[in-house]
């Protein structure tokens, strides 16, 4: 017994020695519940648990909260706030700009590990490797396509050095999700080995930094994480956070079915779509939810044609300016948002949502209403004609047939694709809609495997975090991948208009932009050519929705589409 109460001595006093070393990050948060599981619902789970090879939300939802970054957004959306770096900041030079950040003293990985500056040395060698990751090291270049030169300063401090006047450091720098070296370093020269580290099947070699670590995952049923003993972080009155012993994502196979559950008490918050919110709302104070109505959301849905199509007549039609545009006119989007979003969503005609502050407003002067007449002019202008059996036919007699598919599940995008399907039949297109699983669905994008689609991106107050999706060399350049990012793609036919090469120009422009009125006019003219050219035919933002438990205590006051009733997840409990 003696011998017991010894080693349990030694155990504590090994905990204690550790809180004590920490440089706590205090929350403003304090009184919580400590303990509980929070169930939420998701369509899919992930495809891969490495962050740097997750392109889709069903993976970056898991990634994002089990390995952590130097710094943490505001609820403003904003890269602002310290993280594992407890001390920020930046030296201009006299061409360019320096970025340090000072690591918190006692970090470690959720293995026991200690967590060192040696760790993000690491995984900045990884990251500015363009081999050894989906999206390539675009977003750490400035405008020359130069990375800055990085060096240890001292045991906890790195700097970062730009020969110019780079603006996004702390949100691309301080935004990196810091990978454990003493797992990584066998596999760090070998991209394809690097690649397949940490998949879903390697689910019990994965340790990290974040307040959750992945325990299980059931492909089809559950993803279940659990608190990490090791997060650094504390509420004002002295508890180690998160508050919550578990987080399980419940694998739903659509959102009709998730919402049966959330009225079933089965989970615990719903993004409802706009079609269920009312009724839902008219429940909430008997069933004791909470509800929430903000702005549209950042992220879009939007239907894309693929301009490396394998068929080389689809190809032409769908790298036509006047086609897409006719697609465009041929959506009905006020319909969609009194009929199918309650009133709940705004019309969007590019690539920002106007709960940005960069959102240019001059876009919606171009007039893309719904209009029959208006697309078959549009269709006219590049010679595309209706034969005798009213099928819509190019200048070379081909029947305008082609296959458009979405993510099986969300209901949302199912009705788009079968609204337009139907409008776009009265034209004498022969379309055909084929609800897909959203992970094949991601495979054939990323393989370049598609005619159509309509899918969704996530957005960002910020547009310059959707590099990846406007360079020509991004990782998410999906409709015009490259022939040196995807090797199926004819170099003899890849096509690339001058909207596409300004586009990327501005892209690169405005990663060294510092000065405020000058970054908004490179981003008002990336938003009028991607609207004027229908690079992607944009539909309707919905409105941020969410319906939730009121045992739920949500750490942000005011959820919003920049960050959510889950932001700050360590500082959420229930009651």
């Amino acid at each position: 017994m003696k011998k017991l109460l010894v080693l349990l001595l030694v155990v504590i006093s090994a905990l204690a020695l550790f809180a004590e070393d920490v440089d706590w990050l205090v929350e403003d948060v304090s009184g919580g519940t400590v303990g509980g599981t929070l169930y939420v619902g998701t369509l899919n789970g992930p495809k891969t648990l490495n962050p740097y090879w997750a392109q889709e939300t069903s993976s970056t939802n898991i990634t994002d909260i089990t390995l952590d970054t130097m710094l943490h957004a505001d609820n403003k959306g904003m890269v602002t706030l310290p993280g594992m770096a407890k001390n920020f900041w930046k030296e201009e030079t006299e061409t360019g700009v320096k970025y340090y950040f000072e690591l918190r003293k006692g970090l470690k990985w959720s293995d026991g590990v200690p967590l060192t500056i040696d760790d993000v040395l690491f995984t900045t060698k990884i990251v500015f490797d363009p081999n050894m990751t989906a999206n390539g090291n675009g977003a750490y270049l400035d405008d020359q396509d130069r990375l800055p030169t990085y060096e240890k300063v001292d045991d906890y401090t790195i700097v970062y050095e730009y020969e110019s006047k780079f603006r996004n450091g702390y949100t691309m720098l301080g935004g990196i999700s810091i990978l454990p070296k003493h797992v990584f370093e066998a596999v760090a020269d070998d991209p394809e080995k690097f690649a397949q580290t940490w998949t879903v099947e390697q689910l019990s070699q994965v340790v990290g930094s974040g307040p959750f670590l992945i325990s299980e995952y059931k492909e089809g049923v559950r993803v279940v994480l659990e608190k990490n003993p090791y997060y650094y972080a504390k509420s004002k009155d002295g508890v180690q956070l998160p508050y919550l012993d578990k987080y399980v994502m419940s694998i739903i196979p659509d959102q009709n079915t998730e919402r049966l559950k959330f009225e079933a008490g089965e989970i615990d918050l719903i993004a409802p779509t706009p079609e269920n919110f009312p009724s839902l709302k008219a429940q909430a104070s008997q069933k004791g939810w909470k509800t929430v109505v903000g702005g549209p959301n950042l992220g879009s849905n939007f239907v894309a044609f693929n301009f490396n199509a394998q068929d080389p007549i689809k190809r032409a039609w769908f790298r036509d300016t006047n086609f897409r545009t006719a697609i465009a006119y041929a959506f009905d989007k006020q319909s969609v948002i009194d009929n199918l979003y309650n009133g709940l969503g705004t019309a969007m005609y590019g690539p920002v949502s106007q709960s940005s502050g960069f959102y240019n407003p001059a876009i919606d002067e171009l007039g893309f209403r719904y209009s029959l007449a208006t697309a078959k002019r549009y269709l006219r202008n590049s010679g595309f004609t209706t034969n005798s059996e009213g099928k819509l036919v190019d200048k070379d007699g081909n029947v305008v047939a082609f296959t458009m598919v979405t993510n099986a599940g969300n209901t949302v995008r199912e009705e788009i694709c079968n609204i337009l399907v139907d409008s776009l039949q009265k034209l004498g297109m022969e379309v055909t809609y084929r609800p897909i699983n959203f992970n094949t669905l991601v495979n054939n994008l990323s393989a370049g495997e598609f005619d159509s689609l309509v899918l969704g991106l996530t957005g960002s107050v910020d547009p310059g975090s959707g590099w990846n999706v406007w360079r020509l060399d991004g990782g998410l350049h999906f409709w015009n991948y490259s022939p040196e990012t995807l090797e199926t793609v004819d170099p003899n036919d890849y096509f690339v208009p001058d909207y596409e090469k300004r586009i990327d120009e501005i892209f690169r422009l405005q990663a060294i932009t510092i000065d405020d009125q000058k970054l908004k006019e490179l981003f008002n003219e990336y938003q009028m050519l991607v609207a004027q050219n229908q690079v992607m035919v944009y539909t309707v933002a919905a409105n941020y929705l969410i319906v939730y438990n009121d045992t739920l205590v949500p750490y942000n006051p005011e959820p919003s589409p920049a960050a959510g009733v889950l932001w700050n997840i360590e500082a959420v409990y229930k009651k």
